[in-house]
Formats: C-alpha cells, structure tokens, sequence
C-alpha cells in the first residue's frame, strides 16, 4: 500500500507516521521545507500522487478553490490536483467541496460516525486544556453551561462534572433533556432566562446561538468557549464590545492533540479499506495494490 500524504496541519505529519508505522509505503507532499522523515519519502505534490495508490488530503482539504497545503510555498488549485490525480481514491474530509473538481472516487474519513465521536473526544480535551489554562478561578463548583448535547457535548459535560463543576447543559429536544438529568447534570432550553448564573458557557453548537441581544445579558465576568465551526455560534462582534473573554477555538484536536487526531485519520481510512473489502485486512497483499474494489 502506497499512501500520499498531502498537505495540512501537525494531524497529517502523524497520520503519515501512523500509516508509517503500519507497515505502508508514505510520502509526503505539500511541505516544502520538510527536508527529513524517518525513512517515509518527501516529494512534491505531484509526484507523490503519481507514486501513490492513493491520496489522503486534510479535513477541509480546499480553501477557495486552493488545495489546503499552508507550508507549500506555491499554491495549487484543485482543477490542477485533479488533472494529476486522475481515477485514484482520494481521503478528505468535508468531501463536497472536492467533489465538483475530481472524477475519482472520494471518501470522506470526517463524515463517519467513528471518527467524529473520537474527533469529540479530542475537542472536549482541548476544551478543557484551554479552559484550566486561561479560566483565572476554580474550575470546581463553577457553574458551566454547556450549549448543546451533541458528540461534544455529551463528552465535554462528562469531563467538566468530573473535574468538580456544577453543569448546566442547554438541549432543545426534550429527549435529550432527559438524558441530561439522568447523568445527573442539570438542563434548560435554548429561552435562556439566567444566563447571568453562569461564569463559563461553552457552546458547541454550530449555529447562532449567543446573538447580540443574548451577550447583553450576559455578566461582565463572563469566560466564553465557542467549539462551533466556523463562522462559530457567538456574535463575536458584540461580544468584543462589551470586552468579553470569548475564545473561538476550531480545530482543536490538530491543536492541542495532533499526534491523536493523526493516529484517529490513519485508523477510519483503514477501516474504509476494510469495509471496501468485506472486512478483509489489507497486510499481506502486494505493495503495488490498493484493497479497494471500486
């Protein structure tokens, strides 16, 4: 198994290695300064697609039409990387943005359900990590409100009750509010009558959520986490009005856990391979071949 690994954060350096130390055959493309990588091969982009069974791309593997490669020193447009990569499979997430560009089949590793609960995992740490270290009281006995009991929210309300914190969870559905209480946390719905109760609100929810009528109830004190993607669920305009601490932070796990958030990218594109060919494993086959019947 030949695998191209294009372009991207720290998270790609370890999925390289994670495939690395898999048993595949790597390169690496779309880092221009890299000069030396254990024994995986370094070549420019269109090499390494040329060489490769297959290409593993970002998460948001476009910008503006550009291919996400922040430490390539020329940029390359999508038509272009179509053009090299021809009918080979291709690894991204967010595929759809790709999609009108390539004739080659597309797998979105960030749309499945196993890697977006570990990816929740590794954005509820990284919560945590910026909330002990920016937060300047107790996280014990605060009260935090989290927006939101999805993935994250559910992950992230576990970690903060753990480490001592009065949690409150905002959930519309009544299902889910439900759920809250029997984890013993407790819950309101999105009316937000008392917002001014809670010293730190971390949202997760992208969409907008803390509008500018809402950050005005909101205390002076306030320490805000918005985890959503862009462009986020805060009214970040509003909130800097007011002198607010709010911190936008996205894409958490290549932040705060890259070598996991690498590890966790190697592990679901295998587990397509595998699924591609009814469970089969791909050690054993010849070197030149991509388990893929597509």
């Amino acid at each position: 198994m030949k695998a191209a690994i294009i372009g991207g954060d720290k998270r790609m350096m370890y999925a390289a290695k994670a495939f690395f130390d898999s048993g595949a055959e790597v390169a690496i493309a779309g880092f221009d300064d890299l000069h030396s990588q254990c024994e995986m091969q370094i070549m420019p982009i269109g090499e390494a697609v040329d060489w490769a069974d297959f290409s593993v791309l970002p998460i948001r593997p476009l910008t503006d039409g550009v291919l996400n490669c922040p430490y390539a020193k020329e940029k390359l447009n999508a038509k272009v990387f179509a053009e090299m990569n021809g009918d080979k499979p291709v690894f991204c997430g967010n595929s759809d943005s790709l999609g009108e560009y390539l004739r080659a089949p597309i797998f979105d590793y960030a749309a499945r359900e196993d890697f977006a609960v570990k990816n929740a995992v590794l954005t509820a740490e990284g919560a945590i990590e910026l909330l002990l270290r920016h937060y300047e009281d107790s996280t014990f006995n605060s009260k935090i409100l989290v927006l939101g009991y999805g993935r994250i929210g559910k992950v992230l309300s576990r970690y903060l009750s753990a480490l001592g914190a009065e949690v409150t969870v905002a959930a519309r559905k009544a299902s889910d509010r439900a759920w809250i209480r029997s984890m013993g946390y407790h819950t309101i719905d999105y009316s937000f009558k008392e917002l001014k109760d809670y010293p730190i609100i971390i949202n997760t929810v992208p969409a907008p959520i803390l509008t500018a009528e809402i950050i005005d109830t909101l205390r002076d004190d306030v320490f805000l986490i918005d985890l959503a993607s862009m462009p986020g669920g805060v009214d970040f305009k509003r909130a800097h009005e007011r002198d607010l601490t709010c911190i936008h932070a996205l894409a958490l796990p290549g932040k705060t856990a890259p070598k996991a958030a690498g590890r966790i990218i190697k592990e679901t594109i295998i587990q397509i391979i595998k699924e591609e060919n009814g469970g089969k494993e791909n050690s054993g086959l010849c070197p030149d071949r991509l388990l893929l019947h597509l």
